[in-house]
Order: structure tokens, then C-alpha cells, then sequence
């Protein structure tokens, strides 16, 4: 098969997105595989063009959403490409929501998908009285990051207002002031899904000095056995945000497993690395899955 993958940043940046490990295992699967550069996307009369180009025919795209601002944004690439007639592989709706932490806590009650207690409030004063309410150390999370980017630890409230000043002041957007899970003692879970199955899962440990566990902050991975009803979790939450391939991080807690958040462009190289299982033949392998034989463009 001809497989695209669509990547929402330039060829320098593409090392976040594990493009590298998919072109292995795509064409070590006897594939063709296409780069495609959403920056570099144009349309005309319903044709797609790339560096004025005329994309070549493709069977799938897998679409690697590596952005971090407004997903509105970003999404009219993957629509033109609908609209063409390409099947894309994590390109419904549901990834627009998984890259807003706001919607994403906001599904979460909605679903009723336990996770730690938060509240979100948009002015400095509002932030604090929050947290007091959750009680002190507290969490406190931007609505657009990655990589643990825009997550911050108050321990109390002397601490805690520089930091809702200073958000307040950058951008003026609502913030997330959540529970600090203490008992976790600076890890959590990460499970990866692929079309409705939790293929792998590690515990990240956070470095010294940092609460943070993302193993691109300097936190290590780990062999962990997932409980059943973390696996349910999991693949439930991957559902709610319609997510053919998901990371959901979790976090054991004295009241039982919570959900973190879910990332629609999870990276896989230190899971599988730390599993030995090959993350990105199986995204492959299921994109391929996912379009009969006799459908092909």
C-alpha cells in the first residue's frame, strides 16, 4: 500500500511525531511511504497540492497531529483531505478535543471518566480560590501544551500567584487548577490504544526535582502490569474522544486509578523501548486494517 503521513510542522520538527520508526516499519512491511507536510498543503478544485506538487495517490494517511495552539487552526488540512477522498487514520473530530485541556476535563465529567478534582477559572483571584477549595499543594495547567509544558506545581499560596499572575498577563486564557495527587509520588501511567485495545503501557517516573513524569522532561519509563480495570479506563476514554490511536495517562490514587489527560499524538519510542513491543508496526498494521484490499485509490 501507499501510506501518507501526515505531519502538522516542518521536516526539522518531524523528530517529535516518530516519523522516523513509522517509514522503518512501513516499508519493512513492504509499504510506500509518503511524508506529508501539512505546512506545505494547498488546494485547488478539490486537488491537493504539496510544494505545488499534486499529492500522489495514497491508500491511508495517518495523521501524527504534532501542534500545540488552537486546533481550528489546523484542522482544515485533514478536512481538504477527506473532502479528496483519503481515508485518515486519528483524524475525527475527537482529536481537536484531546489537544484542548479545557474540553478534555470538560468531557471528562461529562462522561462521568473519574479523574483528580479541578476546577477552571480564567482571573488570578479566581485561580486561588480554587485551589484552596482543592486545598494546597494544587496543580496548575494551560489549556495548550505538551511534554509537560505548561504544568506547574504551587505548593502553596505565596507560590501559587506568580504563577496564575503570569498566566493571566500571557494570554488571558482560562486555566486548570487540578488536585496534587500526592501518593503517586511523581509518577503515572502511560497506556497506549490502538483501535480499541491497549497495545502496551509503562510507568513514568518523574526526574529528581521535577513532578513531572513525560519522559521528554528527563522522567524514566518502566515495565508496569496495567489492572483490567485500567485497561477499561483507557480504551473508554480513548472512545469518548473518538481516537483510533491514543495515550492515556493515568494516575493511581487512594480513591482508585484517575485519568491525567489523553494525548492524540502520543509518542512511542521510550514505550517501546521500555516494552520491547514495536508501538509503530502496529499502527501500521492497524491503519492497514482499516481499508479493504478492493477500496485502494
Amino acid at each position: 500500500m501507499n501510506i501518507g503521513i501526515l505531519i502538522f510542522s516542518g521536516s526539522r520538527d518531524e523528530g517529535y511525531t516518530g516519523v522516523d520508526r513509522l517509514v522503518e516499519a512501513g516499508q519493512a512491511a513492504g509499504h510506500t511511504i509518503v511524508k506529508i507536510y501539512e505546512p506545505h498543503l494547498s488546494s485547488l478544485d478539490g486537488q491537493i497540492f504539496q510544494d505545488g506538487q499534486p499529492l500522489p495517490t495514497l491508500d491511508l494517511i495517518i495523521s501524527r497531529p504534532n501542534f500545540v495552539e488552537e486546533p481550528s487552526l489546523r484542522t482544515y488540512a485533514i478536512q481538504l483531505l477527506k473532502d479528496a477522498g483519503y481515508r485518515i487514520v486519528n483524524g475525527n473530530v475527537g482529536f481537536t478535543w484531546a489537544k484542548n485541556k479545557l474540553i478534555q476535563h470538560v468531557l471528562f465529567a461529562q462522561h462521568r471518566l473519574p479523574c483528580p478534582r479541578w476546577g477552571i477559572a480564567r482571573k488570578p483571584d479566581d485561580a486561588v480560590a480554587v485551589a484552596k477549595k482543592l486545598g494546597f499543594p494544587t496543580i496548575v495547567k494551560v489549556a495548550f501544551g505538551t511534554h509537560g509544558k505548561g504544568v506547574f506545581l504551587a505548593k502553596d499560596e505565596e507560590s501559587l500567584w506568580p504563577i496564575v499572575d503570569y498566566l493571566g498577563i500571557r494570554d488571558g486564557n482560562p486555566m486548570i487548577v487540578e488536585e496534587f495527587i500526592a501518593e503517586a509520588k511523581s509518577s503515572d501511567l502511560r497506556a497506549f490504544v490502538i483501535g480499541g485495545n491497549v497495545v502496551a503501557a509503562m510507568q513514568r517516573t518523574a526526574s529528581a526535582g521535577d513532578i513531572r513524569a513525560n519522559t521528554s522532561n528527563g522522567g524514566t519509563g518502566s515495565i508496569v502490569e496495567l489492572r483490567e480495570e485500567e485497561r477499561a479506563l483507557a480504551v473508554r476514554a480513548a472512545e469518548v474522544f473518538d481516537l483510533e490511536i491514543a495515550g492515556v495517562d493515568l494516575i493511581r490514587s487512594n480513591r482508585g486509578t484517575l485519568i491525567l489527560e489523553i494525548n492524540a499524538n502520543p509518542g512511542f519510542k521510550e514505550l517501546e523501548a521500555v516494552t520491547k513491543i514495536d508501538i509503530s508496526r502496529l499502527i501500521i498494521d492497524y491503519a492497514v486494517s482499516t481499508i479493504p484490499l478492493q477500496d485502494s485509490r
